[in-house]
């Protein structure tokens, strides 16, 4: 009796789980990591502050989406020591002097939204901080 209660338990979860699965699309993030590709050209520094400015655009499935010119030196959160942070498919860190801003695509809800926000690498009495992401509009840095 034992045996045939835990097999239709078995069967109700698995029923359930495919019904769920087939009824609501969720995006697959793991396969679209690898549909963006970042790209930077240096413009040089600034005589008076020393600042560097980098160009950033994301190539997204073959298409190049120009981002904007930002201060410092920037590059891709994938294959440095920083992590993606929850949520987040890809991102670029532009950073300089101890902190900068960091773009990313991140996943919500089902959708992709193209955000930017703050990195600060903290000191001896304040730890380091990436947060304050708002959605990026065209035209914001630019």
């Amino acid at each position: 009796m034992q045996n045939r209660t835990a097999l239709a338990i078995a069967v109700l979860i698995a029923g359930g789980w495919i019904w769920y699965s087939r009824t609501h699309q969720t995006l697959d993030s793991v396969p679209l990591q690898d549909e963006f590709t970042w790209s930077f050209i240096d413009r040089g520094v600034s005589a008076t502050t020393s600042m560097p400015y980098t160009d950033v655009s994301l190539r997204i499935r073959g298409v190049d989406v120009p981002l904007g010119t930002y201060e410092g030196t920037c590059f891709a959160v994938a294959g440095s020591q920083w992590p993606l942070l929850r949520g987040e498919l890809s991102g670029a860190i532009c950073y300089w002097a101890g902190g900068g801003k960091e773009v990313g695509v991140f996943e919500e809800n089902g959708s992709l939204v193209l955000k930017e926000g703050d990195v600060d690498e903290g000191d001896a009495e304040h730890e380091g901080f990436r947060g304050n992401f708002v959605p990026l509009t065209r035209g914001q840095n630019n």
